[in-house]
């Protein structure tokens, strides 16, 4: 949020968020990977990546559950605790990866080319983690109360191959003393939001992480959460590859990531649509009492909050640097630094086509400010950094704040989004 410029020194607090990596070309499409897309934008290559083993496993088991995290034949709603070993999984089948598209409004997805897909997934409700190293993979996971899969005082559990269907509560539900969770190549959707506005509780977050070290989010959709990724007292956290849609609040959440107290995260390769008729974000992106955070090549298109902006530094104590990240459509603001610490650098940024109208939730505050910085701040660095059609040529606040300020108008291409590719579909 910014404030009402020049002279409103207010900021509501918020709390935190978070998201990463891909598996590209034909390994990547038989098991899971990202595409993010031909780069037109400012950026670096994100060219690159890692392959993943399917590996096949019995399903079965007494009491219809499998060899670790309990694979249930149905999709009931109460919590199952998984057995020690091994992992629970399903068989795979197929060669030929499918070719899979994304919708921009809803976030839900369809093969368009291909044979069948490269994984199937075992039908379970939720699960809650029993044992450290423990593997959950190769599941639909569908849960109508309270989170769908639980890790709380379990180091070291990987999650994997999932598609996971929440309402209730949050996807995963990370507590203390599970440090080094692993999740990759899953697809979270909360499917108890309205058609359309803020979901009923601010606590139905796709991913939540509460007091654990070195989470790893890598190649996930995020659809209609409070917000996708909430960190909170969770350092060193590794997002990258990350595709998010009509994020639903309410306020305080909102946003794709938000890091709270949550130091040292990295959030890169990323990508969140919020379509103007439906979202309820706050910001896209927020940074509140953390350091030493990094944020780069993200694309981040809409924002109808009045208080909300793309990237924020929070909280009276927020320090870090955001590159090769584009914004469009946003209400109250692009990027800033209001609320942060002095010596944010924003590198490469790009801010396009900002919006002046009230978007249903009420006028931006910032009168449609692009870049904030923070009266009394020096230290500031804007750098190499572009704009193009601002509503009002509200660009920058105010400017004895930056110590580097390069900015010039150009007419570029946003970068590509994030379109995740996942086994079973």
């Amino acid at each position: 949020m910014f404030p009402l410029r020049p002279d409103n020194d207010t900021r509501r607090a918020r709390r935190a968020t978070l998201i990463a990596v891909t598996l590209l070309g034909s390994a990547a499409a038989a098991c899971g990977g990202s595409t993010p897309g031909d780069e037109t934008g400012s950026g670096s290559d994100t060219s690159g990546g890692t392959t993943a083993e399917v590996t096949t496993a019995d399903t079965g088991g007494a009491n219809g559950t499998a060899d670790t995290s309990t694979s249930s034949t149905g999709t009931t709603s109460e919590p199952t605790t998984s057995t020690t070993a091994a992992s629970t999984e399903a068989t795979t089948v197929g060669t030929t990866a499918t070719t899979t598209t994304t919708d921009a409004t809803s976030g839900t997805s369809g093969s368009t080319t291909g044979d069948s897909p490269a994984c199937v997934l075992a039908e379970s409700g939720p699960i809650v983690v029993d044992a450290d190293d423990q593997v959950i993979e190769n599941l639909h996971v569908v849960s109508t109360r309270g989170p769908a899969i639980t890790v709380e005082g379990h180091a070291g559990v990987t999650i994997r191959n999932v598609w996971i269907e929440h309402a209730g509560g949050p996807g995963i539900a990370i507590g203390a003393g599970a440090d080094d969770v692993h999740i990759e190549n899953v697809a979270i959707e909360h499917t108890g939001a309205p058609a359309e506005g803020q979901n009923p509780s601010d606590g139905l977050n796709n991913i939540e992480c509460y007091g654990s070290a070195r989470p790893v989010v890598s190649n996930a959709r995020l659809v209609r959460g409070s917000s996708g990724i909430y960190l909170v007292e969770c350092p060193d956290a590794d997002l990258s590859f990350l595709e998010g849609h009509d994020f639903r609040g309410p306020f305080p959440r909102g946003q794709l990531v938000q890091f709270d107290k949550s130091n040292g995260g990295v959030l890169e390769d990323f990508s969140v649509i919020n379509p103007q008729a439906t979202s309820w974000p706050e910001d896209n992106v927020n940074i509140y009492q953390s350091v030493d955070v990094e944020i780069r090549r993200g694309m981040i298109d809409g924002n109808n909050s009045p208080s909300g902006v793309g990237v924020i530094f929070d909280g009276d104590l927020a320090l870090g640097v955001v590159e090769d990240v584009d914004a469009i459509r946003m209400g109250n603001g692009c990027f800033s630094d209001y609320a942060g610490s002095d010596g944010v650098v924003f590198r490469r940024t790009r801010c396009r086509e900002n919006i002046c109208e009230d978007q249903g939730r009420g006028l931006p505050l910032s009168n449609a400010l692009m870049w904030a910085g923070h009266p009394g701040y020096t230290k500031i660095r804007l750098e190499d950094s572009h704009y193009f059609a601002s509503c009002n040529g509200n660009l920058v606040w105010p400017d004895e704040s930056f110590e580097v300020l390069e900015l010039e108008e150009l007419d570029f291409t946003m970068r590509e989004p994030i379109v995740v590719q996942l086994c079973w579909e």
